[in-house]
């Protein structure tokens, strides 16, 4: 069997550069300038990458802190109304607590006063017998009942007004000094201490016997 290779000598210029083809290509020089440009490229648009996730990210971060000021604004001025309006009642309980207490106190004085004023000066009892003798509400022989240690200072005080009217004095012990009851046939007024104190009391907001 004769040998199929064939001298180096006799190969045409073709054949050399055909199998020469397939040996190993020679290095690529790189050209440095080109090197350079890509890595800024490359540089500018990792910075530009990162320059818009922070801005993105800053305008989340700014919108939800944003939003959760807001809503702790909210809450914390809500709870300050809550506040204001339960320190308000409060005041306002504490008002009429002491309003309240004051008015009793300024009945339980004046009760005090009424009492020692009558015992020493018994003609405190005119003005209210003289607004019954006045009231035009009673009818035809009228009657005017006293406590029976009040009848002659009504008498020697009052008496042109009593024969002016009609009227009739009776004693009745059950009447407390300083008070009187009128009596006719179409009504009666009670001008009695306790009658007349339970109303005062009672316009007070109050509710006081005598």
């Amino acid at each position: 069997m004769s040998s199929s290779v064939i001298p180096k000598e006799r190969l045409s210029a073709y054949q050399r550069w055909e199998m020469a083809s397939f040996d190993a290509a020679p290095p690529v020089r790189e050209d440095p300038a080109a090197a350079a440009e890509l890595a800024q490229r490359r540089e500018a648009a990792r910075n530009e990458g990162h320059a818009a996730g922070y801005q993105a990210g800053y305008q989340a971060g700014l919108e939800a802190g944003t939003a959760a000021g807001q809503a702790q604004v909210q809450a914390q001025a809500e709870h300050l109304r809550t506040l204001a309006a339960a320190f308000t009642d409060a005041l306002d309980a504490l008002d009429r607590e002491i309003a309240d207490t004051l008015v009793s106190l300024a009945l339980d004085i004046a009760h005090q006063a009424l009492r020692q004023t009558l015992a020493v000066r018994p003609e405190a009892l005119l003005p209210a017998v003289r607004e019954v003798l006045a009231s035009e509400t009673i009818g035809d022989a009228p009657r005017l009942l006293l406590n029976p240690e009040d009848i002659g200072l009504v008498q020697s005080h009052l008496q042109d007004e009593l024969e002016a009217g009609g009227w009739t004095v009776r004693a009745d012990p059950t009447i407390a000094r300083g008070g009187c009851r009128a009596q006719s046939a179409s009504g009666e007024i009670d001008a009695s201490l306790p009658t007349r104190w339970a109303r005062v009391a009672a316009a007070l907001g109050k509710q006081q016997t005598w």
